[in-house]
């Protein structure tokens, strides 16, 4: 993996692009062989800054993307390009033989991005192609030069119209910018080259300048896709734990609730038969009978205590007759009338039944316990993939998922299953919860 960019290699970098554009507007001022010196004393240090400029801040961000390497790759390119102006002949020769470099970093810069390396053969054989290709194109007597770049230039055009038909839709929002300003440079340098039009130059340079730009905003957009992509990765996989977690605590339920039938609750009604054979034995010992009628009674109020216990782990009517038989017995329970809805065709998934019991379970408890209601009503039905429950009451109000433990817990239950659980409770004008959870 390569190294990130030290504040030492920043300002090295830094420094030698500096003396690059300062020696790049000195050669253009000091040229006979351009008209516009001024406008190329300007034109060529920022140019090549803005590459390298841009290229830095991309390689810092991001050191494992290639991106921000080329980018500076590309401005030491261009400054080298721009010794074409040098009065000497031996840098305006050097120049001539290596200017088309900047161009073939540019294309290699394009086709790499937004990953910042090749991949398909197909790309790597454009990329080599364009090293040997710009660098003919800018020589003596170019005319074969020029006739491959121009093809170059229509291959690339396709290949970059393929790509970008391919790729997703904010994928094409990371492209779009960057492969308007190369294909505009591109074909800018083509007309350059094949028509000698000066026009064209000054648009292709006024491009490339601004390029780097381009490269940066679609780097933006790029990072920006990959972290919504990792957190929607993350809320799956954290939406899957919460699941497995309630699906989890439903089985320990399940089986505590078994437990607690087959073990404890068989003893102790075993126990109370034995008591009562013992009661019907004591005869006339009316002490013995008093011990045994009052063992009998704690033992009652231990089983009814029990079996409530067990209800509200995981009720055994949940499991073995549904959800419309386990809400009768809750309402058959509850302090106030309640009317009841219930419009589910079938059996549903287990987590869902579970969820909607004890949406219905909490909200008739909370009616019990401080709604001071004279009425409740309870609904359920499924709409195709999707099942609501609701419970309302005609009591004071004033509930609040923040002040109970209890609608917190199942605030949680609904939410690990994709569902929402809303809670209405004005002031003197009664409650009423409910929650929607998808049926997959």
């Amino acid at each position: 993996m390569p190294r990130p960019m030290t504040p030492a290699r920043t300002l090295a970098v830094a420094l030698a692009a500096v003396a690059c554009g300062v020696a790049s507007a000195l050669v253009a001022l000091a040229s006979d062989r351009v008209d516009s010196n001024l406008a190329w004393a300007i034109a060529g240090p920022l140019v090549g800054w803005s590459a390298v400029g841009t290229g830095l801040y991309a390689w810092s961000r991001r050191p494992e993307n290639g991106t921000g390497r080329l980018m500076v790759l590309l401005g030491f390119a261009w400054f080298n390009s721009t010794l074409v102006n040098a009065d000497s002949e031996f840098l305006h020769d050097y120049a001539r033989v290596t200017a088309g470099l900047w161009g073939a970093v540019f294309l290699h810069l394009g086709i790499a991005f937004p990953e910042g390396r090749l991949r398909p053969r197909a790309d790597t054989a454009i990329v080599v192609a364009g090293y040997v290709i710009f660098p003919l194109a800018f020589l003596p007597g170019r005319a074969v030069g020029g006739v491959l770049y121009s093809i170059l230039f229509v291959v690339v055009a396709v290949r970059s119209a393929r790509y970008w038909r391919a790729a997703d839709p904010f994928e094409r929002i990371q492209l779009t910018p960057v492969y308007t300003f190369a294909l505009l440079t591109f074909a800018l340098v083509t007309v350059a080259q094949t028509a000698g039009s000066e026009s064209a130059w000054w648009g292709a340079f006024v491009t490339t300048g601004l390029m780097p730009f381009a490269f940066i905003v679609g780097l933006t957009r790029s990072r920006i896709s990959h972290l919504d992509a990792e957190l929607h990765e993350r809320m799956e996989e954290l939406r899957a734990s919460r699941s497995r977690v309630v699906a989890a605590g439903d089985a320990a339920r399940r089986k505590l609730e078994r437990d607690l039938h087959d073990g404890a609750q068989s003893r102790l009604v075993a126990l109370a038969l034995t008591l009562r054979m013992a009661r019907n034995r004591a005869g006339d010992d009316g002490e013995l009978a008093i011990l045994l009628d009052q063992a009998q009674d704690e033992l009652k109020t231990s089983l009814a205590e029990l079996r409530e216990l067990a209800r509200g782990i995981h009720p055994a009517v949940l499991t073995e007759r549904g959800l419309e038989a386990a809400v009768q017995t809750l309402v058959q329970r509850a302090p106030v009338p309640v009317t009841v809805e219930a419009a589910c065709a079938g059996r549903l998934p287990e987590p869902v039944e579970s969820a909607a019991y004890f949406v219905v379970s909490e909200g008739l408890a909370n009616v019990a316990k401080y709604a001071r209601a004279t009425h409740a009503s309870v609904a359920v039905w499924r709409d195709d993939d999707r099942v609501t429950i609701e419970v309302a009451d005609d009591g004071v109000g004033g509930a609040d998922t923040a002040n109970g433990s209890g609608l917190r817990g199942l605030a949680d239950r609904v939410a690990a299953l994709d569902g929402t659980l809303t809670l209405e409770s004005p002031a003197g004008r009664g409650t009423q919860l409910r929650a929607e959870i998808p049926v997959a």
